[in-house]
C-alpha cells in the first residue's frame, strides 16, 4: 500500500512539474515583444545610421576639398566618372582582417557608394553596396539607395532613404533581415559644412523583416530619432515594435550619447543596452 501511495505522489509531482514547464513555454511563446527582441531592433536601426554617418562624413570631405585617406585603415578612396555630370565612386577599405576604427570597433571588408551629384544639394543620389563587410564580426549584406530633396515642411535638405534587402549574420549564422523607407531630414549644421562633427538628422519611417526568432516584424518610428555625426548612437526618438501579432513602444532615451533605452509594454516601462553586434536566439 505504502509502494502504491509512492507511485501515486510521483506521478501527480510529475504532472506538476510537466505543467509548470507547459506554462513556462507558453509563457515564453507569448512574450515575444521582450528585451531581446527589442535590443536586437534597436542594435540593427543603429548600425545602419551610423553607416550612412560614415559614408555621409566622408563624401562631406571630398565635397570640401579634404584629402581622403590613402596611407591608413580605412583606405579612403574616390574615382571620378564624369566631371560634368558630377558622378564618382567612394570606396571605404577595411581590408580583409580586422581593423579597429575611431571608436574601437573591429572592420574588414568595403563600403562602395556610387554617387550623382553633390552630396549638399537637392539633385544628390547615390547607393551603398557592401563587400565581405563585417563590424565586429556580425556581416552586413544588401543595398542602400539615398534621394536628397527639400522638406517640404521646413526647407531642411531631407535624404530618401531605401534598405533593400539588408541582411545581418553573426557568428554563429543567427540572420536578421531589413528592408523598408526612412528619411533624415538635416536639421543642425548644415550651414557649417566644414565642422561634420555638429550635424543632426531627424529619422522618420518604417521598416520590417525576420528577426533572429525567424518571426516577421515591424518598426514604425513615432517620435523621429536624433541622429548626429558625432555620436555612434541613437540620442533620442520612439518606436514602435510589433513581432507577429504583438506590440510595445521602444525608446531610445533622453539625448544622451549612450546605448541605453527603455520599453514599455502593459503599462510597464523595463530597461535594456543594445549594442553587442550579435543575435542571442541559435536557430
Amino acid at each position: 500500500m505504502m509502494r502504491f501511495g509512492k507511485k501515486v505522489c510521483y506521478l501527480l509531482a510529475s504532472m506538476i512539474v510537466m505543467y509548470s514547464c507547459d506554462s513556462n513555454e507558453h509563457e515564453l511563446e507569448m512574450n515575444i515583444t521582450n528585451a531581446v527582441n527589442v535590443e536586437e531592433n534597436a542594435m540593427v536601426n543603429s548600425i545602419l545610421e551610423n553607416i550612412l554617418n560614415e559614408v555621409e562624413y566622408n563624401m562631406l570631405s571630398i565635397d570640401n576639398g579634404i584629402a581622403t585617406k590613402q596611407d591608413s585603415i580605412p583606405f579612403v578612396k574616390i574615382a571620378d566618372h564624369n566631371s560634368q555630370e558630377n558622378t564618382k565612386t567612394l570606396s571605404i577599405n577595411y581590408g580583409q582582417e580586422n581593423s579597429s576604427d575611431y571608436l574601437g570597433k573591429l572592420k574588414r571588408g568595403r563600403i562602395t557608394t556610387q554617387i550623382e551629384g553633390v552630396f549638399k544639394s537637392e539633385e544628390c543620389c547615390y547607393t551603398i553596396s557592401f563587400e565581405q563587410y563585417y563590424i565586429n564580426n556580425l556581416n552586413i549584406a544588401g543595398t542602400i539607395k539615398v534621394d536628397s530633396r527639400k522638406s517640404a515642411s521646413s526647407e531642411n535638405l531631407t535624404f530618401d532613404v531605401s534598405f533593400e534587402e539588408i541582411l545581418f549574420t553573426d557568428e554563429k549564422n543567427n540572420t536578421y533581415t531589413l528592408s523598408g523607407n526612412i528619411n533624415r531630414e538635416w536639421v543642425e549644421g548644415f550651414e557649417t559644412s566644414d565642422k561634420h562633427w555638429d550635424d543632426q538628422f531627424f529619422i522618420n519611417g518604417t521598416t520590417s523583416g525576420i528577426n533572429s526568432e525567424g518571426r516577421k516584424y515591424k518598426s514604425e518610428i513615432l517620435t523621429p530619432l536624433l541622429v548626429s555625426h558625432a555620436c555612434e548612437f541613437i540620442a533620442s526618438g520612439e518606436v514602435l515594435f510589433t513581432a507577429e501579432n504583438e506590440s510595445c513602444t521602444y525608446n531610445y532615451g533622453n539625448g544622451l550619447c549612450d546605448n541605453k533605452g527603455f520599453f514599455t509594454k502593459d503599462g510597464q516601462q523595463h530597461p535594456f543596452e543594445y549594442g553587442r553586434y550579435q543575435f542571442r536566439y541559435p536557430k
